[in-house]
């Protein structure tokens, strides 16, 4: 058995603000919502809404106040596989959203690249993009100046 991701559930402060993020980032659209009429309320359902991606979402729940996620755990990151050629557009793409990145990261004894940037409530993100030999790798991280090194050289603080 080899499992596929169905959806992440993140808890947000502002549910309108992360919706938005993640439909600009990821090229997400909005699918259902629970928790906001009387019937939810009343069977007890949290309110979320869910951005569908792909074959997989993003649950992002209404955050509790007596019980807030802790985001910035060290080394807790979701990352999200892009196509080698697909580099750019994802740096265009952060660039145009004026969303911080670290990146682009190389790391010893692999064959990727990636790009670390965070969601409005401090989830820490990556794209990844993997290549089929050293030599195409070596090409690339000379092209974009990428670095060696993991996440944290930066910090970012959603302002917007």
């Amino acid at each position: 058995m080899q499992p596929k991701v169905d959806h992440l559930a993140f808890v947000v402060k502002e549910l309108e603000r992360s919706v938005k993020f993640y439909q600009e980032v990821f090229g997400g659209e909005v699918g259902r919502s629970r928790g906001f009429d009387e019937k939810d309320r009343k069977a007890g359902r949290p309110t979320h809404t869910l951005v569908k991606v792909g074959d997989y979402g993003f649950d992002l729940f209404v955050e509790d106040p007596k019980d807030p996620p802790k985001p910035r755990a060290r080394f807790f990151h979701f990352a999200f596989s892009i196509r080698p050629e697909e580099i750019d557009e994802a740096l265009l793409r952060l660039q145009r959203l004026n969303i911080p990145f670290d990146g682009p990261k190389v790391h010893g004894g692999s064959t990727s690249i990636s790009i670390y940037f965070s969601d409005p409530d401090g989830y820490q993100l990556e794209f990844s993009a993997k290549f089929p030999d050293a030599e195409a790798h070596k090409r690339e991280m000379q092209r974009l100046g990428a670095t060696y090194g993991g996440a944290g050289t930066k910090s970012y603080e959603w302002t917007g």
